[in-house]
């Protein structure tokens, strides 16, 4: 969770350096859950392709709105392992692919599955400061809330000549924008200031409840995305990964960094997964698991669970400097070794 996001009065950005998200033909909206609800509920396609290893709120975005789900095989590696699939698929379905944690790997799969009438969504939640998108997907959806410090936040993107409800949505509800506005400025102070982690719970309890019914981004939130220094942003978590990956390629998902991704944070594959990421919560360092999917996903995608009881992400945002990153190495090589 980022701390609400305070600026200097002499930030000024030109145009060119605002990312994809803030043009084109968009909806901000207060979660980007509510983004995938929007889509199936105007474009009511009989079927919603999911892969195998995705967050649970997406999951439930498509269910709510009364369709079927079918999964596609993710391996461990975080790629689409096979084209059997996409046979299946018939015209007017809707395919979502990821781009984990900034990397696309499904752009040959999109070609097919538009090519046989679907319609593509890319969920950039975890990409949503990377130079490209992929030119075969009609929406794309980012999550404001995963890279800077906003109390609410889902942007849809409509490419090309992809339908975009215009509907006047109302705001998001004013309890829920409350708490986690609260939670924001409290985990920004707390950066600050140290103290208790109040915030934690809140901030817990705000994702758990985010509004799946679509409602419009906060004018807070709104107001500072127009305002963020999005390039120093780039070029620190470029940085931090490829110090990362100098350090920890052995263990790195993505060992290569393309000079269009921005990444999420560096998700690593551990065996004992659990206990090291105990260990190092010990000292302060609080990687987190994209995602748990027991429960959700069916248990004959072997790859996916197996990836899911491994992966874990270090943190390599802007908030962090070169001797973060060196400690938190130092640490995790030695509770591994361990």
């Amino acid at each position: 969770m980022f701390g609400l996001e305070f600026f200097e009065s002499n930030v000024s950005l030109k145009a060119k350096e605002f990312p994809l998200f803030l043009s084109g033909r968009q909806r901000l909206l207060a979660t980007a859950r509510s983004a995938v609800k929007l889509l199936v509920r105007a474009l009511r396609p009989a079927t919603v392709w999911l892969p195998s290893y995705i967050c649970g709120v997406v999951i439930d975005a498509a269910r709510e709105a009364g369709v079927r789900i079918r999964f596609y095989a993710v391996d461990d590696s975080l790629k689409i392992p096979d084209n059997d699939w996409l046979a299946e698929i018939h015209a007017g379905d809707l395919v979502i692919f990821a781009d984990y944690f900034g990397f696309d790997t499904w752009s040959s799969h999109g070609i097919e599955a538009r090519a046989r009438g679907a319609r593509v969504v890319e969920d950039a939640c975890q990409a949503m400061l990377n130079r490209d998108f992929s030119p075969h997907a009609d929406y794309i959806i980012f999550s404001p809330r995963k890279f800077i410090g906003v109390p609410d936040g889902g942007i849809l993107l409509a490419e090309k000549n992809a339908e975009l409800s215009d509907a006047d949505f109302p705001p998001p509800p004013p309890q829920w924008l409350l708490q986690a506005t609260r939670a924001s400025i409290l985990r920004a102070e707390f950066d600050r200031y140290g103290g208790k982690r109040s915030w934690f719970k809140m901030f817990q309890s705000t994702e758990a409840q985010g509004p799946m019914e679509p409602c419009r981004m906060s004018d807070l939130s709104t107001a500072i995305l127009r305002i963020v220094d999005w390039p120093t942003i780039k070029r620190r978590r470029r940085r931090n990964y490829e110090f990362l990956v100098s350090e920890l390629g052995e263990l790195a998902i993505f060992p290569n960094l393309p000079r269009y991704v921005v990444p999420l944070g560096f998700p690593i594959r551990v065996r004992n997964r659990d206990r090291v990421r105990r260990a190092l919560f010990n000292v302060r360092i609080y990687p987190a698991v994209h995602w748990e999917i027991i429960d959700l996903v069916p248990a004959e995608f072997l790859s996916s669970h197996r990836l899911a009881s491994e992966i874990m992400t270090l943190p390599s945002d802007q908030r962090y400097g070169r001797d973060d990153m060196r400690r938190m190495v130092s640490k995790l090589k030695r509770y591994i070794s361990l």
